[in-house]
């Protein structure tokens, strides 16, 4: 594949690197090597598994199928070297790319054929107490917040609960919210036209110009964070949602003590089908075989799907497979649902091929997806157990310092 000038990097996560391909309404995600290279059979698996078990696991009917492209040696040479200039400090341990990328639809754009494509990246993490934190009424977000900060990874802890925003309790959503934008870290991101205009690295103030910018809100904080929530509450396809402003905000401030959980959410919504995939590894007696490849599970998984001939955008076949895992790759897709990212791209110029949210009677076209769905290393569960203990550690410091 030839890339040439025509890219320009989006930002990046612990595994990939995402470019976005100019004038096209695709990206690249380019794998990042750590000791352990993926060949060309390991990325097909990884596509599969999105492709084939992640997205219709979480969306129901027509989805926007990844593929893997080659990028060129000498290209290769040159793109890492371009990308060293923009890449963040703290993710350059990682400097070595795999020639083997995945081609995906750009998430953060409706369509190319609109003068403004706007994206609200959110990664909502764990929504749920899990049984290790029971006790203490405290998720693994929050109390890991203490960790970073220990270990100099943040200099603020952030006041976001994820199991406010996984409430259903608007109030608690909008909550949430602005505690990510206030402290986004690498949780909360804008784009326009594919590009992003509010980070971690951002100033508070620059979201307040943002949204003066965005005509379509009226510069109202309430009307932009009740437009997210109509969505997340939605389903893939709702239309025909009127948004309105609602009464001032009620800030949460969980400061170390407890985290609360609620059981309204609705089936078929996008934050209700991530619950369900992140409990999947609740009360499960999960054994990991180290002498396995990190990554055999996957193959495993895919086996299982062909040979039960099961197709996972059917209800019912989705229920059937559930059934049919092992304890580990339930754990494993659960994995990849506490990290994923919900991408909400909209556009003021309305354009019937997607739904729409009604604000102040103009008719919003939005796109609702996820992604970071590639499989994990399962590293990542004893990893997790490690993390649980130093975590309980912290908090049992916490109340001995009190």
């Amino acid at each position: 594949m030839s890339l040439g000038d025509s890219w320009n990097y989006i930002g990046e996560g612990n595994a990939h690197i995402v470019i976005e391909l100019l004038n096209t309404n695709y990206v690249l995600r380019l794998r990042k090597e750590n000791g352990e290279q993926f060949g060309l059979d390991s990325m097909q698996k990884s596509v599969n598994f999105v492709n084939l078990v992640m997205i219709p696991l979480l969306f129901s009917g027509k989805i926007n199928v990844n593929q893997i492209v080659e990028i060129p040696p000498e290209q290769l040479r040159e793109l890492t070297n371009k990308l060293c200039n923009l890449r963040p400090e703290h993710r350059k341990c990682k400097s070595i790319i795999n020639n083997y990328a995945i081609k995906s639809t750009n998430l953060t754009m409706v369509t190319l054929n609109t003068s403004k494509n706007y994206c609200i990246e959110i990664k909502p993490k764990e929504g749920y107490i899990t049984a290790s934190f029971k006790k203490i009424s405290m998720c693994y977000y929050c109390l890991k917040q203490y960790l970073k900060c220990e270990q100099g990874e943040i200099d603020i802890v952030s006041k976001y609960c994820p199991l406010d925003l996984f409430s259903a309790d608007k109030t608690r959503m909008r909550s949430a919210l602005l505690n990510l934008i206030d402290n986004p870290q690498n949780n909360f991101k804008l784009f326009l036209n594919g590009n992003v205009i509010y980070s971690e690295k951002s100033m508070r103030t620059d979201f307040d110009e943002i949204l003066r910018d965005m005509v379509l809100f009226n510069n109202s904080l309430e009307l932009f964070l009740n437009f997210i929530i109509e969505i997340l509450l939605g389903n893939q396809y709702s239309s025909n949602i009127v948004v309105n402003e609602s009464n001032k905000l009620v800030m949460a401030d969980h400061q170390m003590k407890h985290c609360f959980e609620s059981n309204n959410m609705q089936s078929g919504s996008i934050l209700h089908k991530l619950l369900q995939l992140q409990k999947l590894s609740e009360n499960k007696d999960i054994y990991v075989n180290t002498e396995n490849n990190d990554y055999d599970y996957v193959e495993s998984i895919l086996k299982n799907l062909e040979l039960n001939a099961m197709d996972l955008s059917i209800e019912e076949e989705k229920e059937k497979f559930l059934s049919l895992c092992e304890p580990e790759h339930l754990a494993m897709i659960s994995a990849v649902a506490k990290d994923c990212s919900i991408m909400i791209s909209f556009t003021p110029d309305y354009d019937s091929n997607f739904p729409y949210i009604e604000i102040r009677g103009k008719k919003i076209s939005y796109r609702l997806s996820v992604t970071d769905l590639e499989p994990k290393s399962t590293k990542t569960l004893l990893k997790r157990k490690d993390t649980e203990t130093k975590l309980l550690n912290i908090y049992k410091k916490s109340l001995e310092s009190k």
